[in-house]
C-alpha cells in the first residue's frame, strides 16, 4: 500500500466461496477495507461461456445494480491445410488457438455508454500500454423544450469533447501499471509539443492486487461522472491483469482438444444386458394403466441450452467430435468383425479336433478289435490242438429206430398198487362182484391176485410175444 490515507481497492476472493467470482474491498484513512463492489464472471461449466471472456462489475450491498462489463471474443487463426499436420492430430485439422485481441470495450450503464480501450506499445521504453478516452459531459442540460429532448446524448456526440487516458507499465520486469491522463496542448493551431501540459497520474496498480487512487488529482479531472471513470478504472485494470497478464486458455474458457482415437480407452461394455436383467428380477406392476382423458399430455423435449456456434473453435470441435465418433465407429466395427472371425476360427478349430479325436479314437478300437481277433484264433487253434479223437460209431445204432427197444434185457414194470384204480383204499369203495374180501387197509394181503399184464414194451418185442395181443381195458364200476 502506497498511502493508507489515499482510497485502495483490494482484489479478494469472493465471500460466497464461488471460485469465478471475486469482491473489491475499499480502505481509506487506515480503515479496514469494507466491500464496495463484486465481480462476476460466467460459470465456466456453462456452455454460453465456452471460448470467450466477460466480467461484469456490481454493486456489493444491492446485486441487482450493473454499473460495468465487459465481453471479450478473440480471434482464431486458420486451419493449417498440411496433410501431416491431419496425420498427426488424427485425421482432422488441428485445432484453431485464440489470437489475443489488441482491443476491448467496457460497457457501462446509466448513462449508457461504450469505452474502447486498445493496446499499443510505448515510443521510448517499449512496453505495452492502454489507452481510452471518455466525454466530459455525459449527462443532458436540464431543459422544457422538446427540440432539446430530441437531440441524442453527449456521449454519443462526436462533438462532445474527450479526455484521453493512459495505463502504461512501469518496466518490462515490473509487474506495476499507472494509470495517467495524457496532458492537454497548449499550442494553439495544435502543432507543436512544447507547450504540452506534463501527464497526471490517476491510479496505480499494484503487483496486480492492489489499485490505489490518487485522490487530489481525481479532482483535478474536468468530468461530469467521475463515478464512471472510477469504474472503468476498475474493469479495466482487471481485464489487464486477467487477459493480458494470464493463461489465455484458462481465460477464454477454452476446452481441451479430444483426444486421439490411439490414447482412447476401448468402449464400455453395453450395459443394457444388465439393466435388462435387474429389471426381470423386479416384480411387475399391477397399477391400471390410467384412462385416455387422464393421461397427462406430451412434453417436448427440452432444447439444447448450447447456442449455436458462432466461433470458429466451436465450429471445430463439432467437427472432431464427428470426426472422432466415425473413426471410433468404425474402429467398433473392424473390432467386431475381427471377433467375429476369431471366433469362427476357433469353433472350426474345436470341430476339427473333435473330429481328430474321433479318428484316432477309431483307430485305437479297430486295433484293439483285431488284437482280440487274433488272440481268439490263436485260441482255438490251441484248443482244437488239445481236443481227443471222437469215439468209435456203435453198430447197428442207424438201423434200427429211435422208439425200438434194445435187444438187452429189461425188467418189468412194477405198477405201485396206487395206480391200480381198483386197489382205492377206503371202506365203501369195493370193486363189484365181491372182487377181493379183504382189505388192503388192515393189512391183509389179496386172495386172488390178478396177473401181472405185460409191458408196453414187451408187446411191441420180437417173434417170441408176437401172440400176444393188447386186450380192452375194462372199467371197474361200470
Amino acid at each position: 500500500m502506497l498511502d493508507e490515507n489515499l482510497p485502495t481497492f483490494h482484489l479478494r476472493p469472493s465471500s460466497d466461496n464461488i471460485k469465478h467470482n471475486a469482491s473489491v474491498l475499499l480502505s481509506q484513512y487506515g480503515s479496514d477495507p469494507t466491500p464496495a463492489y463484486s465481480l462476476r464472471h460466467p460459470d465456466p461449466a456453462s456452455p454460453g461461456s465456452k471460448n470467450r471472456y466477460a466480467v461484469a462489475l456490481y454493486d456489493s450491498y444491492n446485486p441487482e445494480i450493473l454499473y460495468g462489463e465487459v465481453l471479450l471474443i478473440p480471434d482464431w487463426t486458420q486451419p493449417s491445410l498440411s496433410q501431416e499436420d491431419i496425420r498427426r492430430n488424427g485425421g482432422v485439422p488441428p485445432a484453431p488457438q485464440p489470437i489475443l485481441p489488441s482491443s476491448f470495450v467496457i460497457q457501462l450503464y446509466n448513462p449508457d455508454q461504450q469505452i474502447l480501450v486498445q493496446q499499443g506499445v510505448s515510443r521510448w521504453s517499449a512496453t505495452p500500454q492502454w489507452v481510452f478516452e471518455m466525454p466530459q459531459q455525459s449527462f443532458r442540460q436540464p431543459s422544457i423544450s422538446s427540440i432539446d429532448r430530441t437531440q441524442s446524448d453527449p456521449t454519443a456526440s462526436e462533438t462532445t469533447p474527450k479526455l484521453r487516458f493512459k495505463w502504461k507499465k512501469e518496466g518490462k520486469l515490473s509487474k506495476d501499471y499507472v494509470c495517467s491522463l495524457s496532458g492537454k496542448n497548449t499550442n494553439p493551431d495544435g502543432s507543436g509539443r512544447k507547450n504540452k501540459e506534463p501527464d497526471i497520474t490517476l491510479s496505480i496498480f499494484k503487483a496486480l492486487k492492489e489499485i490505489t487512487m490518487y485522490e487530489p488529482n481525481l479532482l483535478r479531472v474536468e468530468m461530469e461522472d467521475p463515478k464512471g471513470l472510477e469504474v472503468v478504472l476498475l474493469l479495466s485494470a482487471i481485464v489487464i491483469r486477467e487477459v493480458y497478464n494470464g493463461q489465455m486458455r484458462e481465460t477464454f474458457n477454452v476446452s481441451d482438444a479430444p483426444r486421439r482415437l490411439s490414447n482412447e480407452r476401448p468402449p464400455r461394455k453395453n450395459s443394457s444386458d444388465r439393466t435388462h436383467r435387474q429389471r426381470s428380477d423386479l416384480p411387475f406392476l399391477q397399477t391400471p394403466p390410467p384412462p385416455p382423458s387422464q393421461r397427462p399430455p406430451i412434453q417436448n423435449q427440452t432444447p439444447n441450452p448450447r447456442p449455436p456456434p458462432t466461433d470458429p473453435r466451436s465450429q471445430w470441435e463439432i467437427d472432431a467430435e464427428t470426426t472422432r465418433l466415425k473413426k471410433q465407429v468404425e474402429r467398433e466395427e473392424h473390432e467386431r468383425r475381427r471377433a467375429e472371425h476369431a471366433e469362427t476360427k476357433r469353433v472350426r478349430k474345436m470341430l476339427e479336433d473333435e473330429e481328430r479325436r474321433a479318428r484316432q479314437k477309431q483307430i485305437e478300437i479297430d486295433k484293439e478289435t483285431e488284437r482280440l481277433k487274433r488272440e481268439f484264433e490263436r485260441e482255438q487253434r490251441q484248443a482244437q490242438r488239445n481236443t481227443k479223437p471222437p469215439l468209435p460209431v456203435r453198430p447197428n445204432a442207424s438201423l434200427q429206430p429211435n422208439f425200438a427197444p434194445s435187444n438187452y434185457p429189461q425188467p418189468p414194470v412194477q405198477r405201485p398198487h396206487s395206480a391200480n384204480p381198483y386197489l382205492a383204499t377206503g371202506p365203501y369203495m369195493q370193486p363189484p362182484g365181491g372182487i377181493g374180501s379183504s382189505s388192503t387197509v388192515f393189512g391183509g394181503p389179496s386172495s386172488s391176485a390178478r396177473p401181472s399184464k405185460p409191458s408196453f414194451f414187451s408187446r411191441l418185442g420180437h417173434s417170441d410175444h408176437s401172440g400176444q395181443r393188447l386186450s380192452k381195458k375194462q372199467s371197474a364200476v361200470f
